[in-house]
């Protein structure tokens, strides 16, 4: 995987995490610092993406993480997403039908 998609998939699990924080809660004022800090990450996303045809070095720290410590960035991840590969529900979530 190159740098720029990895750096772009490291900050994809960020968002998702931050988001999945907003799952529990319920103060008006919690929720909007969370979503305002889920929207930083995606914000960042955004720029990852952009850097995928070009070989400029992210300044976000998260990012650039991954493109200094690429083994260790892709263990991250693979982590990540085995966590995630057996989902488990929510009592405040109903499951969702597709």
């Amino acid at each position: 995987m190159r740098p720029a998609q990895l750096a772009m998939a490291y900050q994809a699990c960020e968002v998702a995490d931050l988001a999945a924080a907003m799952v529990d809660l319920d103060d008006p004022v919690d929720a909007a610092a969370q979503a305002a800090r889920v929207l930083a990450a995606a914000q960042q996303l955004v720029a990852a993406a952009g850097r995928l045809g070009s070989n400029d070095v992210p300044a976000d720290p998260l990012q650039r993480f991954a493109y200094e410590h690429p083994e260790e960035a892709t263990e991250d991840i693979a982590d990540w997403s085995r966590r995630r590969a057996a989902p488990t529900h929510h009592p405040s979530c109903p499951p969702r039908r597709i």
